[in-house]
Parts: C-alpha cells; sequence; structure tokens
C-alpha cells in the first residue's frame, strides 16, 4: 500500500460513496480498484460508508450532506440505492432532494441499481460461473429471460441458478471478475460510465 502511495498523485477531493447495505461495500470494494481514476484510493482520498438498509441511507443522506461544505476538501458525494420496486427518475428525484434541501452546492452522482444488486452479477455470466461453477451460468445467457437483466428480480434469478448464492459471499467474490465493458445490465453500465465521467 505505501509503495502505491507513492507512484500514486493523489487529488485534492475526498469522494464519499454512500450505500444501503455493506453487500454492496463488499462489491464496491472489489470493482472499484478497477474503475477509479488516477489519483484515487479506496480509504485514502475514496470512502465507502454503507448503511443498516434504505431508511437508515436516507436519514443519513442530510446529515451528511449538511457537514460537508465545512469539510478543508471539498467533496463529491456518490449515492448508490437499489431500485426495488420504486419509479427509477422519481427515486433519484427523491434522493437528489434530500441533498440539496441541505446543500444546493453538492457535487452529486446518483446512481440506481435496477432491481438491486444482483441484477448487476446476471449482465455478466462468465463472472458468475467463475465463483458458481456449477451453476453453468455461461449456457444460460443465450435465454430470452436473461437478455435483459435490469427487468428480472435479481436475487431470485441467483438463487435459481446456484443453491450455493448467498448475498454476502457474492458481493465479495463475483466483483473481481466482472468486466468494466460488455456488461447486459443497463443500470450496472450507468454505474461505471457515471463514475468515469464523475471522477475523470
Amino acid at each position: 500500500m505505501a509503495a502505491a502511495l507513492n507512484k500514486l498523485i493523489m487529488r485534492e477531493v475526498r469522494v464519499e460513496i454512500l450505500v444501503e447495505e455493506p453487500s454492496m461495500e463488499h462489491f464496491l470494494r472489489g470493482l472499484l480498484p478497477k474503475l477509479l481514476p488516477d489519483g484515487y484510493l479506496l480509504d485514502h482520498n475514496c470512502f465507502i460508508r454503507p448503511h443498516e438498509g434504505k431508511s437508515d441511507l436516507r436519514k443519513s443522506i442530510p446529515r451528511k450532506a449538511k457537514t460537508y461544505p465545512y469539510w478543508l476538501t471539498p467533496v463529491k458525494l456518490i449515492i448508490i440505492h437499489d431500485q426495488d420496486s420504486n419509479d427509477c427518475r422519481n427515486l433519484k428525484s427523491e434522493l437528489e432532494k434530500l441533498v440539496r434541501d441541505v446543500n444546493g452546492a453538492s457535487l452529486l452522482l446518483i446512481r440506481i441499481a435496477c432491481r438491486e444488486l444482483e441484477n448487476w452479477y446476471l449482465g455478466d455470466f462468465d463472472a458468475v460461473e467463475k465463483v458458481y461453477p456449477e451453476s453453468k451460468a455461461s449456457t444460460q445467457s443465450g435465454k430470452a429471460k436473461f437478455r435483459n437483466p435490469d427487468n428480472l428480480v435479481g436475487s431470485d434469478g441467483m438463487k435459481r441458478l446456484s443453491r450455493n448464492f448467498t448475498k454476502s459471499f457474492a458481493a465479495k467474490e463475483i466483483p473481481q471478475y466482472l468486466t468494466l465493458n460488455g456488461n447486459k445490465s443497463l443500470s450496472f453500465n450507468h454505474l461505471i460510465n457515471g463514475i468515469r465521467s464523475f471522477l475523470g
């Protein structure tokens, strides 16, 4: 880690990523090292803040956002929230309002997982099969129901592919095999492109 820091010119900005639950934190810890632009490093100027579900996240957003203008380092705020049964646009507007009502100048990116984190796995069956070889997931990828993984209930889809599926294990293991290009999940691609643009 010290060697990595010595080679890295750290950006004079801090990234705060607010997520619903620990499984999204585990997922991002596996994904972000492949995605963060030069100058950003996890736990140095890029921090993931997990919460205990949606209600806890929503209570936390305005409390945290209200303090950011007083920090010594400018803050870029990223919020990641599962869609579940919500309308994506309405949900995004609600989350933005929680920030803007207390901090109108915040640098803000909101991304919605359609419908939940597990849908992003279903967009990359090669990655799923590397973690759950018994799933033979790559043989399922051509089936019509998997062509648009954002329309599925992701956790149910993963359970059908493997009886061994657990949220925590998958969130820690699958991200290391996910490719940043070619995922069939549109919302995953929005996440990747959004973070690249927001931090680039």
